[in-house]
């Protein structure tokens, strides 16, 4: 879509500097390479509807813009990479802190950027309101030379 359309591609610019940013502020060693979205997608969540855990292979940064985020849609749910080597923990108190906890939520909001290393697990907890939320996804690479 970042290729076909000049709104999504307007959109990928502005994208592209966060990401820099991002990539920056992780201290990511390029080695003279840059980080270059991949692919983008639309996303229309109407009640009801989940997406499930998953993550990103083969990328390195992905991410999410939030165009319409109704109030009481849930935000992004991102797993601690640590959770499947946990062998016998026990639970967490209420509340935890959030350092703490297995799992973190991530507010949406319209017109907000969510970005996240790709390998980290999320999913996004099924639409609770009748309104439908709509956002648009990313995958970043790493590889193309600078231009």
């Amino acid at each position: 879509m970042h290729r076909l359309s000049p709104t999504f591609a307007r959109l990928e610019r502005w994208i592209d500097s966060q990401v820099r940013r991002f990539a920056q502020e992780l201290q990511f060693e390029l080695g003279g390479q840059r980080l270059a979205m991949t692919d983008c997608w639309v996303n229309v969540m109407p009640r009801g509807v989940s997406h499930g855990l998953h993550l990103h292979p083969l990328s390195v940064v992905s991410g999410t813009y939030y165009v319409s985020v109704p109030q009481g849609s849930p935000g992004l749910k991102f797993e601690d990479p640590r959770l499947d080597r946990y062998m016998g923990a026990p639970p967490r108190s209420e509340p935890a802190a959030v350092r703490n906890r297995i799992w973190v939520t991530l507010p949406a909001a319209s017109g907000g950027l969510l970005l996240f290393e790709s390998w980290l697990r999320h999913e996004v907890p099924a639409n609770p309101v009748r309104a439908q939320r709509i956002s648009i996804s990313f995958n970043y690479g790493w590889g193309s030379t600078k231009g």
